[in-house]
């Protein structure tokens, strides 16, 4: 298991820090907008960083716990959860074990985000109904999180798989490896991996709404969204989008610049043109970030409607 777990981590499981020069938004890029930082240690020791995020005035009764997606923490998804404190909601995240400013020597594996979120709710013993939003990784720990607690009700996934195998059997070749792979994911979090999720959706009163592009490259459409489709379940909806790669919520625009920003900053580093951190810092001076994750209002209006 030592290659095997060696190939698994520099692929999929590994340490989430910010890299140099890429831009994040913080809290105080939004006038307003209220933080509050808290941390929790989980059951393996680990200090986990939680945040709540709102405006002065909150009109919504729900709590949206907001997951994020592999990489290093929420902050990435600043854009995503601002745009719902704006409709009135509050919203709790968390970066998870081996993501951006938690503990931990790296992210376990792909089921421990579900542990983290999970505890989280426990050891907060909140009084108020949760819904879940969340991105890619986050959008199946989501799926994760409302088949295993009883009291969620609601949860969005966008661009969410619905299974590890069926994500590692699509991106890991030949089958023989991708059954390693498995093998070593199901050895760290074997209660997770064992939700059969495909039944749950096919008998769930529960209500989902999955959102995906249909060109995703990271999550293909033909793992997850197009299977939930071919369910017909009344209680999940669902949205199918274009154009919008892996960020169905952004907008047409923020892809396209998205693309063209990335294309060229990989494309210098291939060349050797970007090299050091004061490279990449340079690379990125002038790049808009409100440009890069630009929301698109209908699709966070269609999740609010959702939730609502």
């Amino acid at each position: 298991m030592g290659i095997i777990s060696s190939f698994y981590r520099k692929n999929f499981v590994c340490r989430y820090d910010k890299e140099a020069g890429i831009p994040y938004h913080s809290h105080l890029d939004f006038p307003g907008l209220k933080q509050e930082a808290f941390v929790f240690t989980n059951s393996l020791g680990i200090e986990i960083h939680c945040f709540y995020y709102q405006y002065e005035t909150v009109t919504k009764e729900e709590l949206i716990l907001f997951l994020h997606g592999i990489g290093p923490g929420h902050t990435a998804y600043l854009a995503e959860i601002e745009a719902l404190c704006k409709k009135g909601y509050r919203v709790l995240t968390l970066d998870y074990e081996g993501c951006g400013e938690s503990g931990g020597k790296l992210l376990r594996s792909l089921n421990a985000p579900t542990k983290d979120a999970s505890e989280l709710l426990d050891h907060l013993s909140l009084d108020k109904p949760v819904v879940l939003v969340g991105h890619s990784l986050g959008g199946f720990t989501s799926l994760n999180l409302i088949h295993l607690r009883k009291e969620i009700k609601k949860a969005v996934i966008l661009s969410g798989f619905l299974s590890i195998p069926s994500l590692v059997e699509s991106k890991v070749k030949p089958s023989f490896l991708a059954k390693r792979v498995l093998a070593y994911e199901k050895k760290q979090e074997p209660e997770s991996f064992a939700l059969d999720n495909l039944e749950y959706l096919k008998t769930t009163e529960d209500d989902l709404f999955f959102i995906q592009s249909e060109d995703d490259g990271m999550v293909p459409y033909g793992i997850s969204l197009q299977v939930v489709e071919g369910i017909k379940n009344p209680h999940i909806k669902t949205l199918r989008v274009s154009g919008k790669k892996h960020n169905p919520n952004y907008s047409l625009a923020a892809v396209s610049y998205m693309n063209e920003v990335f294309g060229n900053y990989y494309s210098l580093i291939k060349q050797k043109k970007i090299k050091t951190d004061e490279d990449k810092i340079a690379y990125f001076k002038d790049v808009s970030l409100d440009r890069l994750v630009e929301q698109d209002p209908e699709i966070i209006d269609a999740i609010c409607r959702f939730l609502s």
